[in-house]
């Protein structure tokens, strides 16, 4: 009787298999850009052989330092013949060989063994146990070393699965692995076990056992350096837990607030503090959020500086509650020690405050706000539907401001109840202003001022219109500003905004240009297709 070798060619059970393993776990917030170690893979692999050019063959590609061919297959970029022919197929292979079943749950006061496959560039948890594992091709298997007394433990996780586990004592510091959600589970019961609720090749969920009902806490962060739960004031824990949050800490470090909202309410925040890496990946990712959503209007961006010594000490949510627990958030209003507030949500009508529907987010025993946490990168939902703050110790008999301030400024040209639910408007002081600096829309042919940063006497910052950073900002323009009014499509807008000390000569009609007054209120009023200026006594 002859005998056969068995089949190289994967079963559509492992191909099942694979697909089930590399499943999105939840929609990501942009798309994923190229895996250079991919790539590598895919070029070393012997299954390409056959088909990739000379000069990537292992005798001359292969004897180039690593950082090089790093470099190489960063402008490869992606390929499926090279994803599927090299690490596809190295997983299936893993899969394949790997007959060792995965434990439901695992005893965290015993000994742990963990094995580590790569996949997309990232590595991951492959297989945990309380017994050695046994060495796998592919796979990195070592012993967990585990603290005698666990007080966390931090999962890091992604859409495809758990990168790593953190096991901490009480004074441990965690650490972070650029995963983009870590998971925090606070231990208190003193046998603690980990459960394993989905896996097949990577580990794709894991938690504590039974942790609703031995009195331990999870929330899930974009940083393992996040505020424990009682330090989050005014939130219930079934809203927080429900979804993934990130914390704005106010340290000195940051230069201000920047909010992309809509009508609709708030897209998402950033804690400002130069256009540096964090704030270009804040702008990709609320564009990538906005376009994903075709029913999204149109996006504003406003700018609230901090300065020195200055501090949040009013914060209220304006919204209502849709069901029971769940909170429709339109805006985000802000009071400072400085005596300066700032509305991140369009204007609301009269009746908001008549009907009380400015939550505060302080008791009258907190301090000034130290952070803001919200759920503005959760991939899951489009708006901001979570948001808190943390505070300091009360500080010299300092108390909160409980009370917003109910604005009536009069909006210029219209009735207030029928249009301020579409009109946004900052406000900025006149007294002792400097210079300014203009923010303008080059993108659109006729180039309109979308806002200014305003500098004073004293040093501190205020801003009025919309500051977007990625557009730039303009040269000082001293005081006193005149500003040029202008009609695009007969629609009213800001032309210019200029020094009165500029010997230019003008062809603007008088009427169109005004000199702001040395004292006073500007605010800013601006919609998707108009902008208004008014100025307000003190």
């Amino acid at each position: 009787m002859a005998s056969y070798e068995p089949s190289d060619k994967p079963s559509l059970k492992d191909i099942r298999k694979f697909a089930l393993a590399t499943e999105e776990l939840y929609p990501r917030s942009y798309p994923e850009r190229g895996n250079p170690g991919t790539v590598l893979e895919g070029l070393a692999s012997r299954y390409t052989a056959w088909i990739i050019p000379e000069s990537f063959k292992e005798d001359f590609f292969g004897k180039l330092p690593p950082e090089i061919r790093r470099r190489i297959s960063e402008f490869v970029g992606s390929c499926w013949y090279l994803t599927i022919l090299g690490e596809t197929r190295r997983l299936i292979d893993y899969g394949r060989q790997n007959k060792e079943p995965q434990e439901d749950e695992l005893d965290l006061t015993k000994d742990i063994w963990m094995s580590r496959i790569i996949c997309r560039d990232h590595s991951y948890v492959a297989q945990l146990s309380n017994t050695p594992l046994k060495a796998a091709e592919g796979a990195d298997v070592f012993q967990v070393q585990l603290p005698r007394n666990i007080h966390r433990v931090i999962i890091s996780q992604d859409h495809i699965g758990v990168r790593g586990i953190q096991f901490l004592n009480r004074d441990a510091t965690p650490t972070e692995d650029q995963s983009p959600w870590y998971e925090i589970f606070n231990v208190q019961n003193p046998h603690p076990k980990l459960g394993v609720y989905r896996h097949c090749l990577l580990m794709q969920r894991i938690a504590l056992v039974n942790w609703q009902y031995s009195g331990s806490e999870s929330l899930t962060w974009t940083s393992p350096f996040a505020p424990a739960l009682h330090e989050l004031v005014q939130t219930p824990f079934n809203r927080v837990r429900s979804v993934r949050l990130h914390y704005t800490k106010l340290g000195p470090q940051v230069q201000g607030l920047l909010v992309c909202c809509t009508i609709h309410g708030i897209v998402g925040f950033h804690d400002f503090s130069g256009t540096n890496k964090m704030f270009n990946k804040f702008i990709e990712e609320m564009h990538q959020r906005v376009g994903r959503d075709d029913s999204l209007p149109h996006v504003y961006w406003i700018y609230f500086p901090l300065n020195d010594q200055e501090q949040i000490q009013g914060a209220w949510l304006r919204g209502w509650t849709t069901a029971p627990g769940y909170r429709y958030i339109g805006a985000l209003t802000l009071q400072t020690s400085l005596g300066r507030h700032v509305t991140f949500g369009a204007q609301a009508p009269d009746h908001y405050l008549a009907n009380r529907r400015y939550h505060p987010m302080l008791w009258d025993v907190d301090g000034p706000v130290s952070g803001i946490y919200h759920d503005g990168m959760d991939p899951g939902s489009s708006y901001v539907t979570v948001c808190g703050v943390t505070c300091h110790s009360p500080r010299n008999g300092q108390t909160p401001i409980l009370v917003p301030i109910r604005d009536l400024s009069e909006f210029p040209g219209g009735n207030r109840n029928k249009l301020f639910e579409h009109w946004f408007m900052t406000k900025a002081t006149l007294r002792g202003l400097v210079k300014v600096q203009v923010c303008r829309d080059r993108m659109r042919s006729h180039h309109p001022c979308l806002g200014m940063l305003m500098f004073y006497d004293d040093g501190h910052v205020e801003s009025s219109g919309q500051i977007r950073w990625d557009y730039g900002l303009g040269e000082d323009i001293c005081s006193p500003i005149i500003v040029v009014k202008g009609v695009n499509d007969g629609r009213e807008y800001i032309k210019d905004i200029r020094s009165a000390k500029d010997k230019v000569e003008s062809t603007v009609h008088p009427g169109d240009q005004q000199v702001l007054p040395a004292e006073g209120i500007l605010a800013w009023w601006f919609c998707e297709v108009e902008d208004r200026l008014a100025i307000y006594d003190d």
